[in-house]
């Protein structure tokens, strides 16, 4: 199928990444991870402006009173509406949740949030998976991780899936809602190295994932059983994160990064001259989306 790529917000983001939409009020936030940078996206208006700054966010995921939990440098924070920051405990089995990188609420209102632990030049531990749950205990749910990046939840919230950009791999879980707890790790795909760098993901109604493809100039579609059914070529290099909006959650909004970053990871044949990206882009596609869970803690 033949995508038609459309420009919402031109700004060179370094790293924007983290799209939630917001249906309520028919917007899309997302955020700068490299800066202190939070913007809106008015759907009706057709108009982007700041929505914070100040504030290291990562990720973003809605919160149930209209504000942004959010993760970053510092572990977990809540953004209220009347934007005010509330820390959350940090430290689980003497392990700190810091440099989170992605986030995501569970149907319950539990969050999840995985390490950066990754540096190119130099030797590193890998990182974590954290869960905080909804009377703000921390613990860590899995380890192992370099980067841990976009996660999911099947339709029927039995599954949940998360990404490593580094070993170019998406892991799959059963999940126990009623407990917060994963189990049977496995990897549900391997992306090769010309694919990219899988990055942020959502999954749609059909259980469907949709893998940003960091320095692969693409988006990747794989069904519930792996196999990949569609790719949406993009006119720029460093796609980040997408997700699911518009009235009927068919537009799927892709973030990107104007970072600048010769890496050994890239496709072999990359151009690093190449657009690499930074503005925000919505996609309509034939699919239906569904609307991410709200964290409640």
């Amino acid at each position: 199928m033949k995508y038609k790529i459309e420009v919402i917000a031109p700004q060179q983001l370094l790293c924007g990444e983290g799209p939630v939409w917001d249906a309520v009020n028919d917007q899309l936030i997302w955020t700068d991870s490299l800066g202190e940078s939070i913007y809106c996206y008015k759907n009706k208006e057709h108009q982007t402006h700041l929505y914070h700054e100040g504030l290291h966010a990562a990720s973003l995921t809605l919160h149930k009173s209209g504000g942004l939990m959010i993760c970053g440098n510092d572990g977990f924070s809540l953004l209220t509406c009347e934007r005010e920051v509330r820390r959350f405990n940090n430290i689980a089995e003497n392990i700190k949740a810091i440099q989170l990188n992605d986030i995501i609420a569970d149907a319950d209102g539990r969050v999840f949030a995985g390490q950066e632990a990754f540096t190119e030049d130099r030797p590193y531990d890998t990182g974590y998976l954290f869960r905080l749950n909804v009377d703000n205990s921390l613990h860590v749910a899995d380890g192992g991780f370099h980067i841990a990046n976009g996660m999911g939840f099947s339709p029927d919230d039995k599954k949940f899936y998360v990404a490593d950009t580094i070993l170019r791999n998406i892991y799959q879980y059963d999940y126990n809602v009623s407990n917060g707890t994963i189990s049977n790790k496995k990897i549900f795909f391997h992306f090769d190295k010309e694919d990219g760098l899988p990055d942020g993901l959502t999954v749609d109604s059909e259980g469907c994932l949709w893998v940003a493809m960091f320095l692969g100039n693409q988006i990747i579609c794989a069904d519930a059983h792996g196999v990949i059914k569609d790719r949406i070529e993009l006119p720029f290099a460093q796609p980040t994160s997408v997700t699911f909006g518009g009235k009927d959650l068919n537009e799927l909004f892709i973030t990107s990064s104007a970072l600048r970053w010769k890496t050994n990871l890239a496709p072999s044949k990359h151009n690093f001259n190449s657009l690499r990206g930074g503005g925000l882009y919505r996609v309509k596609t034939d699919v239906q989306g569904k609307l991410e869970y709200r964290a409640v803690m």
